[in-house]
């Protein structure tokens, strides 16, 4: 395995491309290649004048070409706009299966463009690589330095939270698998967690819903047995006190925006989404396309930094973990 890390082109029109090329200039050291229909991109730097050294890595069949000091490009055949974003995740994801890349980070794309245009069903990135990668379930994981964030739900309507619960499995297998997680891809021998309740006040005992004592708290008592340390479910306005960010390791919000705005109102746009139970490493930016940002200066590219950082870190604590297993197994073995 390369230690190239794929990055995806999201939307060429976002401000995405424009932070990555700013990095780039600034570090040339950064070992990754961009995702993107060569014709495309040419367009995109002569538009915004800018001078780059070019070289397509895919020129020959099944062999990536990386040049040190150039801007690496994986090109494909890509018509407009909403193919080029979409066919750059297909093939990203094609390359890191076949562990040419150590990661891939996506860049933010315009969902309606790809519902529009190339796919109805295409709810998200997070959606996209569970099915790529033939996963029953994935996490939707933000981290921002020592805060871990995870939420059940992603891309739903809130109405239907209620009904996805319900579902045999979902959410005792949300918390297993992200124990696990925890365990391997951020190196937390024994990870505590902090879950919350899906109403206000996690219910009030039944007063201001039933979702608490008909599904959480039955699931937590059922992952106990599993010796997970879960505690809840808390009420989710009180999940972040500085107490608890001193106790617990990962904090489990039952919805998207639940967990989503004390996030991004922590890390201010600095923190990393990570897609967890691939058994590729993804992470991307936790901000979106910023159209209105685009041309301007001083953007900062702290959450883009912070995406490569994790990949890196991802990657290192999955070779301690993996090694940590095989000695385990060695000695049972020897026995």
């Amino acid at each position: 395995m390369s230690n190239l890390i794929a990055v995806t082109i999201g939307d060429i029109k976002g401000i995405g491309i424009q932070l990555l090329i700013q990095l780039w200039s600034k570090n040339k050291s950064k070992k990754f290649v961009l995702f993107c229909n060569i014709s495309l991109f040419k367009k995109y730097i002569k538009k915004h004048k800018i001078n780059l050294k070019l070289n397509i890595v895919n020129r020959k069949y099944k062999t990536i070409l990386y040049k040190n000091n150039y801007f690496n490009i994986y090109s494909y055949v890509a018509k407009n706009n909403a193919e080029n974003t979409y066919r750059s995740i297909l093939f990203g994801f094609k390359e890191c299966k076949k562990k040419n890349f150590i990661g891939i980070l996506t860049l933010p794309l315009r969902k309606d463009l790809i519902i529009k245009n190339i796919n109805r069903n295409f709810v998200g990135h997070t959606e996209l690589f569970e099915k790529l990668d033939n996963k029953i379930s994935t996490n939707m994981i933000l981290y921002h330095k020592d805060i871990i964030i995870s939420v059940v739900t992603t891309h739903v309507k809130l109405k239907s939270v209620s009904a996805i619960l319900k579902k045999k499995n979902f959410l005792y297998n949300k918390i297993y698998d992200l124990n696990l997680i925890l365990k391997k891809d951020f190196n937390i021998s024994k990870p505590q967690i902090l879950i919350s309740g899906l109403n206000p006040h996690a219910g009030e005992n039944g007063e201001l819903g039933n979702e608490e004592n008909e599904i959480i708290k039955p699931i937590i008592k059922k992952i106990k047995r599993k010796k997970i340390n879960i505690t809840g479910p808390s009420s989710a306005d009180s999940m972040l006190i500085n107490k608890n960010l001193k106790k617990f390791d990962c904090f489990v919000f039952i919805y998207h925006d639940q967990g989503l705005i004390p996030f991004k109102y922590i890390s201010q746009f600095t923190g990393v989404n990570y897609t967890g139970n691939l058994e590729i490493i993804r992470t991307s930016p936790d901000h979106g396309t910023a159209y209105n940002l685009v041309g301007k200066k001083n953007v900062s590219n702290n959450s883009l930094i912070n995406s490569f950082k994790l990949i890196n870190k991802i990657s290192i604590n999955r070779k301690k973990y993996d090694k940590s297993k095989k000695i385990t197994k060695s000695k049972f073995s020897k026995r």
